[in-house]
């Protein structure tokens, strides 16, 4: 017997439910390591923050600080605990926790063949294993290269490229390996302490990406700029797995939408701030010092040769002599 419920009830029914709330957007925490002014976050907040946010899709992109709030070299052991669901950061600032982190920055091939060749496949294997984080995105690939800044003229070596015996020089995990082969002394410092450490001759010089040289202010003590540029792209946007697994395929489709969109902009996004910084460093009067013929050849030998020489002598957690060979072909 079918049951009648009476209008009066229907009523009431339908009245709660329209004072029921709408269902919690999924909100996901985001760290940068670099400040929001830097400019390479200042593109991952145009080309993929804002954008993935204006979808009004229940996901909701949630900035909690940069350095100032969580410091950089804490940031990978955050999102691997799951207390920052997501940050955009260089690679080898997590390098001590997750070995293949050191790769990212010392390839060759180019993003399309990377993921075509199976490489990054490897790499979020090793991300997934180590990290217990899904890498999102790879921007900037191309266009952040990196150039050694110095205060001092330095003095050119066919050997090495250049000769820094003796001089104190900013460095990370990325940079050792060359500086030391180099016969410099590197000195670890947090991007936030470099003018200070330029200023009061903490250190002699830097190695650094493209860009946010002239927006820190660091031009008024650097005086030469080293060519040709070396490595690629080292930063990454990453999620804590967990989080990750937990969105709905609906979610998934839209991060990867964005991360793909991101990726293809941020190359020439990132080229327009190089023109500003490029303008500060002109009217600085940072002269250009290009190395040529033995001397750039040494020079590049060195810098790649003394990073892989160390990644060599590594312990990873997946098949590291294939992922080597997926990203990098010695020339």
């Amino acid at each position: 017997m079918r049951r009648i419920i009476p209008a009066a009830a229907t009523a009431v029914v339908a009245a709660m439910a329209w004072a029921l709330p709408a269902q919690a957007a999924t909100t996901i925490k985001v760290s940068t390591c670099h400040n929001k002014t830097h400019d390479h976050a200042e593109v991952f907040f145009k080309a993929f923050f804002n954008p993935l946010n204006k979808n009004k899709q229940g996901l909701e992109l949630k900035y909690i600080g940069g350095p100032e709030i969580t410091p950089f070299r804490k940031q990978g052991a955050l999102v691997k605990r799951g207390l920052i669901d997501m940050i955009f950061c260089p690679t080898p600032y997590y390098g001590g926790l997750l070995t293949e982190a050191r790769m990212p920055g010392v390839h060759n091939k180019s993003l399309a063949e990377m993921r075509k060749n199976g490489a990054w496949d490897l790499l979020q294997k090793a991300w997934n294993k180590g990290l217990n984080a899904e890498i999102i995105a790879w921007p900037a690939f191309d266009a952040s290269t990196f150039h050694i800044y110095t205060k001092f003229k330095p003095e050119i070596s066919e050997k090495t490229g250049l000769d820094l015996t003796g001089r104190k020089m900013r460095s990370t995990g990325l940079y050792n390996p060359l500086l030391k082969a180099m016969n410099a002394l590197p000195i670890n410092i947090s991007p936030s302490d470099v003018f200070t450490g330029l200023q009061r001759g903490v250190v002699d010089g830097i190695a650094w990406p493209k860009g946010s040289i002239g927006k820190y202010g660091w031009q008024k003590f650097l005086k030469y700029r080293i060519s040709p540029t070396f490595y690629g792209g080292t930063f990454f946007v990453i999620m804590n797995k967990k989080k990750y697994d937990g969105l709905s395929s609906a979610h998934k489709t839209l991060i990867a939408k964005h991360a793909r969109s991101y990726e293809k902009k941020s190359d020439d996004l990132i080229r327009e701030k190089f023109v500003i910084d490029e303008a500060k460093l002109k009217a600085a009067g940072i002269v250009d010092i290009k190395l040529t013929g033995k001397a750039a050849t040494a020079y590049l030998n060195t810098v790649y040769g003394a990073k892989w020489a160390q990644n060599d002598s590594l312990k990873y957690i997946v098949d590291y002599k294939k992922l080597k060979s997926l990203m990098y072909t010695p020339k």
